[in-house]
């Protein structure tokens, strides 16, 4: 897996995350409400990111950005219609082309149109900056997202937690797997796969358990020992680039993700008093 860091892709991945907030905000606004926001996430697909199938006013839509293809797509009731994403071209002009077609097979709602968690000049309709989209960065950030689900998957099957959904979040643009501590929805669990920022050049994942209320976390137990520890908000967390060149790249994650989920559960152990550990 080629590892793509913070600053190769900083412009295509600001293209790609705000085509992801106008379709997330579509979800937000169409779709029915589900616990921990699950029904906002976008799915990552063999080719790019959906919305999945929406409906509004009786009539079944979607919208689908093709990072293999480059193609953003609006489908209404089984009818496509495809807009190249490509270098030059406007979030202005990626969001008119998507609420132009909705708007005239009858589906007519509006978004917020402000950009969420990204510092913005313009809102997105008025955004009439020229953007940048390199169709290999967006390739190798499809095959990241792809392994991050993968990944989150392998443990999620190796604790059998079936509640559970995996998607992009798009407010932060992380790959994230978000459940409820078995026997107490008081507590959620979080694994999140970030693509770097200015701070931290590689990709990592993080573990972490909300809401916080640290008693006492053995951080020796969790494994590999090069595993970092955020005490602020409790998160293990453990970079791409450190297990990049590692033969047993899964099995350590693996072990990663099952030690770190022990001590997250063993740290609020007073609260989950009919958890077993």
């Amino acid at each position: 897996m080629s590892l793509l860091y913070f600053d190769e892709w900083r412009e295509t991945r600001a293209t790609i995350r705000y085509i992801a907030q106008i379709m997330g905000k579509c979800c937000l606004e169409v779709k029915q409400e589900e616990p921990l926001y699950k029904h906002v996430m976008l799915s990552v697909s063999q080719v790019g990111l959906s919305t999945g199938l929406l409906q509004y006013k009786g009539q079944e839509f979607g919208i689908d950005l093709d990072l293999i293809d480059q193609q953003l797509v609006v489908t209404v009731n089984n009818n496509e219609t495809m807009m190249i994403v490509e270098t030059g071209k406007t979030i202005q002009s990626y969001y008119e082309f998507i609420f132009n077609n909705l708007r005239e097979n009858g589906i007519d709602f509006a978004i917020n149109t402000k950009p969420y968690n990204i510092p913005y000049d313009k809102t997105l309709d008025k955004d009439d900056t020229e953007r940048v989209f390199d169709p290999k960065m967006a390739y190798k950030a499809l095959r990241l997202m792809q392994q991050a689900q993968y990944d989150h998957y392998q443990f999620l099957h190796s604790k059998n937690i079936k509640d559970v959904k995996t998607g992009l979040f798009w407010d932060k643009f992380d790959v994230t797997s978000i459940f409820y501590v078995e026997g107490n929805h008081e507590y959620t669990v979080s694994l999140c796969y970030y693509f770097g920022d200015k701070y931290r050049e590689s990709p990592y994942y993080i573990i972490k358990i909300n809401p916080f209320k640290q008693d006492k976390i053995n951080l020796k137990q969790v494994e590999p020992s090069y595993a970092e520890y955020n005490g602020k908000d409790g998160s293990f967390l453990m970079y791409e680039e450190d297990l990049e060149s590692i033969m047993r790249r899964d099995e350590v994650l693996l072990t990663f993700f099952n030690s770190a989920y022990q001590a997250l559960l063993s740290g609020v152990s007073s609260q989950l008093k009919d958890h077993k550990l």
